[in-house]
This record gives structure tokens, C-alpha cells and sequence, in this order.
């Protein structure tokens, strides 16, 4: 046979000498678990990232209402503040602090014409006073319009949530809220005889703050400086009623309605207790600052600055920061 008729037939039976590549199981598997980890090592920095902007965001946030404020006080020579609202419910009021005919909306009110929304402003301002319903739809859709300056970014979005009865008769069934509330003063708890441990207790104010029941505050009476007071900090909230907005806290709108006594409960927080980071079930977030942040809440102080205050600071720091009055050693 020709020699090149067996190299033919040699070349057809011989085994290739390296064979085709690819992965094995055990290699993909590694190669999955090595890609895990790498995600699971990934995703804390990157929420790590957008919560520290969040955190900035609503500083700025705060900043813009402080600046609001003081350009409030320019015009008028008082901050804004108390608008004729009816006494806050479970809350005991200073001697010789009563409810007087003080118009003009509530603080959220009288500061959105610095803000940039005068629009809204004199849309809603007037509202909180009047006794009648106003469920008309040019109401209705002022009434639920969002001001996004007054929303925290970490716990919520700027839109309009729903209302509950007084609002609702008056407004529709939606409104806009705010996580923002002027400081009320410095207040103890207390537990009356009565009270059981399912009540939920009441404060007594001890000592006025920004916003004050029955007048507004000029800073000259702010006696500690404007750098050692609160004006404007984030509220605590239960965070089973975010959606819902029907936490005791939360439920009027910026527009408010001065007769109904929970009003002030959703944009006026007092320094009887420690601020504390949101919870559920929290039933006591109508009284307290507080924020959902996990690296403390955010103040904005009567000079204008914004500063992250940590949860842990001393109760009696806590209540002099809230106090207008001046040389306090106790709440």
C-alpha cells in the first residue's frame, strides 16, 4: 500500500493533542460565590452613599426653612409662628398662655412666601382660620400640592398622602405633609393618677421655644443667643404610618385648621424626651424629635445653621437647646 494512503488513514484515528476548553462545574460555582461576595461587599457602601446624600439633602432642606424663617423675621420683626391654633391636645400650656385671634396661617404658611411658593402660600394661607369646608377642587388641589423642601428624603417621598376626619370634610382626601416642625419649648412628662400605662402621657411646657402658644417670638427674646437654640428640627414618626399619614403626628396637612387641637401635633415638637430614630408602634412621635436616619436628626438653630445632633445627648443639653428663656439649669 502507498505510504501516503497510511498517513490517510493514521492522521484519521489519531486523538487531538489538546482538548477543546470550557468550565467545569465546581469552577463556575466558585466563580458565582466570588461575584456574591463582591455584590455583598458592594451594596453596603452603595446605600452607605446615597443615604449620606440623603442626609445632606435634607440639611439643605432645613437650611432653606431657617433662611425662610429669618426672612420672615426682616419683614415682619417676629419669627413665624403661632397663627390662632386651638391648644395642642394632651399638652399642658404655660400660665398665661392663651389662645388669641393671631391670623395668618401657621408657621409652614407664613414662611412659603420665602420660599419660593407664594403661589401656594396665599392659595392655603387663610384656609386654617375659616370654619367652613372648603372641598372645592381648586382647594383640594392647592391643598394636596407637595413643597418638597419640607420632606425628608430618607423617610419619604414629596407627594400627597391621605387625609383623616376633621381634614378630610374640609379638604378632600388627600394632603401635603411636612417632616419638619418648629421647636415648642422645653417640657417635662407627666404621668397623671389617672393615666394608665396604656395612655399615652402629657407634657408640660416648661419653658417657651421658637414657636410659642398664643404670640410669636421676636429673637430679641431669645435670650441664650440664636446659636444655642433650636428653630426648625426633623420629627419623629411611627414608621407603621408613613404611608397612611394617620399617625397623631402626621395627620394635618401644611394647610392646617386651627380649630381641630391635633393640628400643631404635625409641624410643633417639644423637648420633653430624648429624640429617638423612628420606630414602630411608636405612640408617643407627636411630642418628640426625632428622624429615620440611623446616624442621628437633624436641627436647624435660630441663627441658621444645621447641625446632625446624635441621639445619645443629655436630655437637659436636649431641653436647653429648645428653651428661648436664658440661663437654665433645669427644664
Amino acid at each position: 500500500m502507498p505510504a501516503h494512503h497510511l498517513s490517510r488513514r493514521s492522521d484519521r484515528f489519531t486523538v487531538p493533542s489538546q482538548a477543546c476548553l470550557g468550565f467545569t462545574l465546581i469552577e463556575l460555582l466558585v466563580a458565582i460565590s466570588v461575584i456574591g461576595i463582591l455584590i455583598g461587599l458592594l451594596l453596603p457602601a452603595v446605600q452607605a452613599a446615597r443615604e449620606a446624600a440623603r442626609l445632606v439633602q435634607c440639611k439643605n432642606n432645613l437650611k432653606q426653612v431657617a433662611l425662610a424663617c429669618h426672612n420672615y423675621e426682616t419683614a415682619f420683626n417676629v419669627l413665624p409662628g403661632y397663627g390662632g391654633e386651638a391648644g395642642g391636645f394632651l399638652i399642658r400650656q404655660l400660665p398665661g398662655h392663651t389662645r388669641t385671634t393671631q391670623g395668618g396661617g401657621n408657621w409652614i404658611t407664613q414662611s412659603l412666601p420665602f420660599m419660593e411658593r407664594n403661589t401656594l402660600a396665599q392659595q392655603i394661607g387663610s384656609l386654617a382660620s375659616h370654619r367652613s369646608p372648603h372641598t372645592v377642587p381648586h382647594v383640594e388641589e392647592a391643598v394636596s400640592s407637595p413643597v418638597e423642601g419640607l420632606i425628608c428624603p430618607t423617610r419619604r417621598r414629596a407627594k400627597s398622602y391621605p387625609l383623616q376626619s376633621p381634614y378630610r370634610e374640609r379638604y378632600g382626601s388627600r394632603g401635603a405633609r411636612t417632616d419638619y416642625a418648629m421647636n415648642g419649648g422645653a417640657a417635662e412628662v407627666l404621668v397623671g393618677a389617672n393615666q394608665n400605662i396604656n395612655d399615652a402621657p402629657a407634657i408640660e411646657i416648661k419653658h417657651d421655644g421658637t414657636w410659642s402658644y398664643g404670640r410669636r417670638t421676636p429673637t430679641s427674646k431669645i435670650q441664650d443667643g440664636l446659636s444655642n437654640t433650636y428653630l426648625v428640627g426633623e420629627k419623629a414618626m411611627d414608621l407603621n404610618k408613613l404611608s397612611s399619614a394617620n399617625g397623631f403626628g402626621d395627620r394635618a396637612p401644611i394647610a392646617g385648621y386651627h380649630n381641630s387641637p391635633i393640628s400643631t401635633h404635625s409641624y410643633v415638637r417639644f423637648a420633653a424626651r430624648s429624640p429617638r430614630m423612628d420606630s414602630r408602634d411608636n405612640c408617643l412621635e407627636c411630642h418628640d424629635f426625632g428622624s429615620t436616619h440611623h446616624a442621628g436628626w437633624n436641627a436647624a438653630f435660630a441663627d441658621g445653621r444645621v447641625e446632625l445632633m446624635t441621639y445619645s445627648m443629655d436630655l437637659l443639653i436636649h431641653r436647653m437647646h429648645a428653651s428661648v428663656s436664658g440661663r437654665e439649669t433645669s427644664p
